[in-house]
């Protein structure tokens, strides 16, 4: 099978979680014989190259900014970089001819934030099965995000409106589409994305992972602090603010907090911890990091689509105390549901802390994080999206009824402010 990847970005230019699952795809459907090829955007015009057994085409970015400058630009430059982005024909006609040369029977589109739409119907028109994975909000958001000056939107911003029509216009062409999360899939559906796809075209396939094997865990040797741990982009959606306020509602000993990610010398974080013990220790290894942690926390307070470093944590036998939103859910629910808590509620959380710090932790029951692991492994992972290649495209003329939210609300907006939150 020829399997053609459609990523805004691809290895070694990692921005988010996104690349990281293109990655383990393409190689793991190379390692079973198949002709896979990644088309990514990058900032300078480059040669085609090999990477793994994956055939790779880099397409010139040609917006007015590339993704990892565009977090220095004021919000007003942002959305104009967006709309050009919609209209960016020039990377069209490039990804074009990787079509006419390619041949692919299957284009898998990612993160789709930096790439116009266009490039769906391109690859229809090449009569190739389209399969689109929802790895961020882009669809309905200009930010991808659902999240806009501090909370979770709760309406659709006349900006999210127009760039969200524009998108959708073009997602017709899509023959499946897949969540990685029941809840990312959820909320497109209840604002009539993919209305014109049967339910069989319609999937949830969790992220894969690299390492997932049922871990080993040392004990905690007694007296010794316990270690809370914090990962991934220092970014307001993730709660870093929920978590240092809900350390200021912890015991005065017996605790102390890591927190691993890039941040600014002259972020008010920096000052909101003053006084605690929290230890800023900038980019760090995963693995190395999560050795060191007792209980990793996910405040997040945005629909998170999955949680990877939720399931890096349970690779290493972390327990993870995170918010009842979006794919967190999910994920902890699965192996942990009592380690839930009320996103946005510092009070509560510091109430799971100190319990914690007062109890110790619990190791994590073997069955369910076994049953976790088995569904993330990237073999598995592989599969189920090979079993979705050979599916046969079907579509149905009316729409179909949106699904539940499970009893919530639909969060369905997006913000004034463009910038690049995928997981």
């Amino acid at each position: 099978m020829k399997i053609l990847h459609l990523s805004s970005v691809y290895a070694p230019h990692a921005v988010g979680g996104a690349e990281k699952v293109v990655e383990v795809l393409a190689e793991g459907a190379a390692a079973l014989g198949h002709e896979v090829s990644v088309a990514h955007l990058v900032p300078q015009p480059a040669p085609a190259a090999q990477r793994h057994g994956v055939a790779v085409r880099p397409l010139a970015h040609r917006n007015p900014l590339w993704i990892q400058d565009s977090a220095r630009y004021p919000g007003p430059v942002r959305n104009l970089n967006k709309v050009a982005t919609l209209c960016n024909v020039l990377t069209a006609w490039d990804f074009e001819r990787v079509l006419r040369e390619l041949r692919p029977d299957v284009v898998h589109t990612h993160s789709m934030v930096e790439l116009t739409p266009a490039m769906w119907a391109l690859a229809r028109r090449h009569g190739a099965t389209l399969v689109h994975t929802l790895h961020d909000y882009d669809l309905l958001c200009i930010r991808a995000a659902l999240f806009h000056h501090g909370r979770a939107c709760e309406r659709q911003h006349l900006a999210c409106r127009l760039f969200s029509q524009v998108k959708r216009h073009f997602h017709r062409h899509i023959d499946h589409v897949v969540g990685v999360s029941q809840a990312i899939l959820d909320i497109h559906l209840a604002q009539g994305c993919f209305d014109a796809l049967l339910p069989t075209q319609r999937h949830v396939v969790w992220n894969p992972v690299r390492g997932a094997q049922r871990p080993v865990r040392a004990v905690r040797q007694p007296g010794v602090p316990l270690t809370f741990g914090f990962m991934g982009r220092l970014v307001e959606e993730k709660g870093l603010q929920v978590l240092l306020d809900a350390c200021r509602r912890l015991p005065p000993g017996g605790w102390r907090l890591r927190v691993a990610g890039r941040l600014p010398e002259d972020s008010p974080w920096r000052e909101a911890a003053r006084g605690l013990p929290v230890e800023w220790l900038g980019y760090v290894d995963a693995a190395s990091f999560l050795a060191e942690v007792d209980t990793l926390v996910v405040p997040s307070v945005w629909q998170e689509p999955f949680g990877l470093t939720i399931v890096e944590a349970y690779t290493q036998g972390v327990p993870v105390l995170g918010s009842d939103i979006g794919g967190i859910t999910e994920l902890i629910g699965a192996v942990d549901p009592a380690a839930l808590v009320r996103p946005n509620d510092a009070q509560a959380l510091a109430q799971r802390m100190s319990a914690l710090i007062a109890q110790g932790v619990r190791p994590l029951a073997a069955e369910p994080l076994e049953r976790l692991l088995a569904r993330v492994r990237p073999a598995a992972v592989v599969d189920d999206y090979l079993t979705i290649y050979q599916m046969p495209p079907e579509r149905v003329r009316s729409a179909a009824p949106a699904l539940p939210l499970k009893g919530r609300a639909p969060v369905i907006a997006g913000a004034a402010d463009a910038t690049n939150p995928r997981q």
